[in-house]
């Protein structure tokens, strides 16, 4: 079979040759766009939907497979993977497409049809341990998309400004700390998706086993202008909330690089626990190293839980500003905020400190 490649940049369009040459077998070759059987193209981009139907003009036979963050887009004659994708769906949707003309190496069509939403799972999230039990202990944040949030964050507070994150079309992040919320357009599925996909495309063994991210766009505007833009086109999630499930999911039970599994570490507060789900373990784990600073290892084996949970627990309070590497012996004591007395005093209030106030005149009598 025949494919071109449309409607894509350069980085993307490397990493789906290098895919096609190493795991169809000659299988699949790339062809222009005359002589190809199938168009892989990317819906994000502005023309794409236009380059299919001038192809599909002069060829009505055309087929194409399109990739998008959009998840309601549907367009007739085109196979629509939701990004980010794998070489596996990719080589899946040409099983599909082709009808079991083409033979690949690896792939079997039964069970091809398989969604993002199943690979991602149910809701309800489980320790996800496949990274750290493959030897890889530890991720770097700035090779996801958790790394440029972070950064982008720090960088607003500084300016005093919103950092507006803008990747894959017209997927976008707004940031202000300010007001401790995220604004974003990106559904449940498409966040966990995201986590998880390297900015720049996996490559084992010489071989490209995702699509990357790629690096997202990050700009600073005033807030009103933010406000103005993307009024009606984003929603509101708690920062808290968003970072904590966006660190838990970057990491699979692995901890971000610098840290080990020995150094001692401090939980700021206990997390506010109710936008997100979590287990049983996790709440445990977090009871527990909320009394006192304690180091990653010590948690798991007080509490006869795997190091990977806890460092999915660690990753996820780390990325929302709770937690971190201690310095003393105080650090990661949950310490009561301060009270300031209120200026009028009820009934009952009055009565008692008038009593205390009597107290020492009436000893000395």
């Amino acid at each position: 079979m025949k494919v071109c490649l449309m409607q894509m940049d350069q980085r993307t369009r490397d990493s789906m040759s290098l895919v096609l040459k190493h795991r169809t077998d000659n299988a699949v070759v790339l062809a222009d766009e005359e002589s190809a059987d199938v168009a892989v193209m990317d819906l994000d981009h502005e023309n794409s939907l236009q380059a299919y139907q001038s192809m599909r003009a002069r060829r009505p036979a055309f087929r194409a497979i399109g990739l998008t963050s959009r998840g309601d887009l549907v367009h007739e004659g085109i196979e629509i993977i939701q990004k980010p994708i794998s070489a596996g769906r990719l080589l899946e949707a040409i099983l599909r497409i082709s009808q079991g003309a083409v033979r690949i190496p690896g792939i079997k069509a039964a069970g091809a049809a398989s969604s993002l939403s199943a690979r991602i799972g149910s809701s309800r999230r489980r320790p996800e341990t496949t990274a750290a039990s493959q030897g890889q202990m530890s991720f770097d944040p700035a090779s996801y998309l958790l790394g440029t949030i972070l950064e982008a964050a720090a960088e607003a507070e500084r300016r005093d400004a919103v950092a507006i994150v803008s990747f894959y079309g017209d997927r976008v992040i707004l940031l202000d700390k300010t007001e401790n919320l995220i604004k974003t357009n990106l559904t449940s599925s498409q966040a966990r998706a995201f986590s998880l996909t390297a900015i720049d495309a996996d490559d084992v063994g010489g071989l490209a086993s995702t699509v990357g991210l790629q690096r997202p766009a990050v700009e600073y505007m005033e807030r009103d202008q933010a406000k103005f833009r993307y009024a009606g086109r984003t929603y509101d999630v708690p920062m808290e909330t968003f970072m904590w499930k966006l660190g838990a999911m970057t990491s699979r039970g692995r901890l971000p690089l610098g840290l080990g599994a020995a150094d001692r570490v401090y939980l700021r507060r206990w997390p506010n626990l109710t936008g997100f789900s979590y287990t049983d373990n996790d709440m445990r784990i977090i009871a527990y190293w909320i009394r006192q600073a304690a180091s990653l290892r010590e948690i798991a084996e007080a509490l006869g839980v795997s190091e990977q949970e806890v460092f999915s627990v660690y990753s996820a309070a780390h990325a929302a500003g709770l937690a971190g590497k201690a310095c003393r012996e105080a650090d990661g004591l949950w310490e009561a905020p301060a009270v300031e007395e209120h200026r009028q005093r009820g009934l009952l209030s009055s009565i008692m400190r008038r009593l205390v106030q009597r107290k020492p005149m009436e000893a000395a009598a």
